[in-house]
C-alpha cells in the first residue's frame, strides 16, 4: 500500500514539516526530563510540563494527521484512526492537562 500523502502538494509537505519539527522539539524536552529523572533531579513542575506538553502534542499531531488523511482518517483499517482515539485519552491519564497547568501555575506563583 502506498501512502496517500507521498505525492501531496506543498501545503501537505509544509504541514508535515511543522509536525515533524514539533515532534523533534518535544522529544528533546522529554529526553531532557528523562535525564533529570535518572539523576533524581526532575521536579514536579517540570514533570507536569512534560506530561501536559507531550499529551497535548500527541493529540494535536494525531488530529492533524486525521485531517491530512481526509475521510480515510476515520476508517479503522488505517492506523491513524486508532492513533487518534488513543491520543484523546492521554489528555486524561495521569491527571488531566488542566491539573498539570494548575500545578505548573502554582509553582510559578510560589516562586515570587
Amino acid at each position: 500500500m502506498t501512502c496517500c500523502l507521498s505525492g501531496g502538494g506543498q501545503t501537505v509537505q509544509h504541514k508535515m514539516a511543522e509536525l515533524k519539527t514539533e515532534i523533534c522539539v518535544g522529544r528533546a524536552f522529554l529526553d531532557s526530563c528523562l535525564q533529570l529523572h535518572c539523576e533524581k533531579r526532575l521536579d514536579s513542575p517540570t514533570a507536569s510540563m512534560a506530561k501536559y506538553w507531550a499529551s497535548d502534542l500527541q493529540n494535536r499531531v494525531a488530529t492533524e494527521c486525521v485531517q491530512l488523511h481526509g475521510g480515510w482518517g476515520y476508517m479503522w483499517e488505517y492506523p491513524i484512526a486508532k492513533a487518534f482515539v488513543d491520543s484523546r485519552v492521554q489528555l486524561i491519564y495521569g491527571g488531566t492537562n488542566e491539573i498539570m497547568k494548575e500545578l505548573i501555575g502554582r509553582s510559578i506563583v510560589s516562586q515570587k
